[in-house]
């Protein structure tokens, strides 16, 4: 997938120049010839790489810079400047931005410092998006808030042995963190070892645990070993906690205690030195109320909790996983597909997400199945993705639409324009708070106001 790079500089002469030298790399380039305009274009775009001038009308480089790292935080970002203003980049970089370069731009100059930007952006992903790097297959990517508070819990749990509790919603990668904090600790070269306790007949949940002996009970021919055992030295992970049944529950709370177990059908007790990381789509506080989850156990583990957001509640992250599925499945399918289009992207960013990363990521196989091009369009999208956007859109009234003689067409864009005009009339026209309170993703709001002719400013509508 090549690059996309973001030229904001009001010299046309500059952009032409940058764009050329830029394309001839193979990067996606597009232009802004303000402050004002660079930061809608990059919350639109989300460029990897923005050169960005610090001296601009309507937004200063400087201001328009802050304002960029909060709409594309993936941008790696680069001054553009006169010499009579290296002081002004230099508070750019202590403001966020990677380096500058001085006009007038030599093709040398900024050919090395694209170099040195896009190396410096690979390790940072590296490191900071990517947990455990030493994990196979993993897809644990993010850059918001909460995601990035989640990389640092990793980090911590990783130096020590304590117990894990992680929970939230199916698919929002509980496994992926109980690896990432495996493979990060002193215990990564020994077995990782995943259980899904609700997968487990009853009866069977004990000895699967904790292995048995032969003639233990009827078809036990032989010696068996158990989960516990096959993790010595390593972790094991206990998905879906909440289905342990209640009896187990107290024995695995003495293995814990203990790290001993005894084997079904055994009168002796068995060393084991396992970390036991557990996870849960349940509400255990609501559980141990009802009596069907023992409070002991659950201090016993929670010793350090993690909750994991669902997606819906980061929004920002699903541009990036999209690109890394993309990615993913360029390899899988041996396809070229170099991107998404904003609508199906917007469309995307809009979507509840009960499946969470897991959904997500079916949409974006299915979507590389069906597309026929090399960017994935909203016709590719599941149609349920669609169904449930239209669902959510308040106020939709499909017979009162048809009723009027609109196409569904005409019926939504109606809908959709006259949402958008309450929604700024609400929020006195800020665009921020409107995007945040509507949960509308900034980006798909600034392309509707364009498409509508709707204002900020005023809210009236241009097209009257």
């Amino acid at each position: 997938m090549s690059l996309k790079v973001l030229i904001a500089d009001d010299e046309p002469e500059l952009r032409a120049h940058l764009r050329r030298q830029l394309e001839t790399r193979g990067f996606q380039v597009t232009e802004a010839a303000d402050g004002s305009t660079a930061i809608d274009q990059a919350a639109l775009h989300q460029p990897d790489l923005v050169l960005l001038d610090v001296m601009m009308p309507k937004v200063s480089g400087l201001e328009a810079l802050i304002q960029i790292k909060t709409q594309a935080p993936a941008a790696t970002v680069a001054m553009i400047t006169a010499h009579a203003n290296l002081k002004d980049a230099v508070r750019a970089i202590q403001d966020g931005a990677f380096d500058y370069i001085e006009k007038p731009v030599r093709q040398d100059s900024l050919n090395a410092m694209i170099d040195k930007a896009l190396e410096a952006r690979r390790l940072v992903e590296q490191a900071a998006l990517s947990r455990p790097s030493e994990a196979p297959g993993q897809d644990f990517v993010g850059q918001s808030e909460s995601m990035q508070k989640i990389f640092r819990v990793i980090d911590r749990l990783a130096a020590v042995n304590t117990s894990v509790l992680i929970q939230g919603e199916n698919g929002t990668g509980k496994e992926l963190v109980a690896r990432a904090i495996h493979f990060n600790s002193p215990r990564k070269s020994k077995p990782f070892v995943a259980v899904n306790c609700g997968a487990i007949p009853e009866n069977l949940v004990e000895s699967e645990l904790f292995g048995y002996e032969k003639g233990a009970f009827t078809g036990a021919n032989t010696r068996k070993l158990g989960r516990f055992q096959f993790a010595s030295g390593g972790t094991l992970f206990l998905d879906e906690i909440g289905d342990l049944p209640t009896p187990m529950q107290v024995k695995l709370l003495r293995a814990l205690q203990d790290q001993r177990i005894t084997p079904v059908g055994s009168n002796r007790d068995v060393k084991v030195d396992v970390r036991v990381i557990a996870a849960t789509n349940r509400n255990l506080d609501q559980m141990m109320q009802d009596g069907r989850f023992r409070p002991d156990l659950f201090y016993r583990l929670n010793v350090m909790p993690v909750h994991l957001p669902p997606l819906r509640e980061r929004r920002a992250d699903i541009p990036h996983l999209v690109k890394h599925f993309i990615e993913k499945f360029n390899i899988k399918h041996q396809r070229q597909i170099e991107g998404i289009h904003d609508d199906a992207m917007a469309l995307l960013s809009r979507y509840g997400w009960p499946g969470n990363i897991r959904e997500l990521e079916n949409a974006i196989e299915h979507a590389f199945i069906l597309e026929p091009s090399q960017v994935l369009q909203q016709a590719s999208i599941p149609e349920h993705i669609l169904e449930g956007v239209q669902d959510a859109d308040e106020g939709w009234n499909p017979e009162v639409q048809a009723s009027q003689g609109l196409s569904y067409h005409q019926a939504k864009e109606q809908f959709e324009r006259q949402f958008i005009i309450n929604a700024l009339r609400t929020n006195q026209g800020r665009i921020n708070l409107t995007s945040d309170k509507a949960q509308i993703p900034k980006n798909t709001l600034l392309r509707k106001m364009r498409k509508y002719g709707i204002q900020s400013d005023d809210n009236t509508d241009r097209s009257n």
